[in-house]
């Protein structure tokens, strides 16, 4: 494997980001920091459970009234057509659910909570 495609072990520093220099600790100037992004982590798990079941919701609402409606149409619908159109609408809105609550806790860690690490000394802290 690349060296420059090698993820380090955990406990060790990652190249920082291009348009980003390096976070040092306030406390003791270490350059050895880490992210913890907890709540871009949060977040995400749980917009994708409310994502899932959101579109099971509309999924469940959507085919009473496909029902309703294919009862008078000529060619009604299969129950498995209903049944696969709900599950990637589940996996859809899971993944719409998923990239909101990311960036929506992505920007908590970032403005609220002390985001980062120092591996040396254990010290949390905020870059704002």
């Amino acid at each position: 494997m690349s060296k420059t495609f090698a993820t380090p072990p955990p406990g060790e520093q990652q190249a920082p980001h291009p348009s980003r220099g390096i976070i040092f600790c306030p406390r003791c100037g270490s350059p050895k920091t880490q992210t913890k992004n907890r709540a871009k982590k949060l977040g995400g798990a749980f917009g994708t459970c409310f994502g899932i079941a959101n579109s099971f919701s509309g999924a469940a609402k959507g085919a009473t009234v496909g029902a309703a409606i294919s009862l008078r149409a000529v060619s009604p619908s299969t129950p498995m057509n209903s049944l696969t159109v709900a599950v990637l609408g589940a996996f859809v809105g899971g993944a719409m659910g998923c990239a909101t609550g990311a960036a929506l806790g992505q920007v908590i860690d970032e403005t609220v909570l002390n985001n980062h690490l120092c591996l040396r000394c254990g010290h949390s802290f905020s870059t704002s």
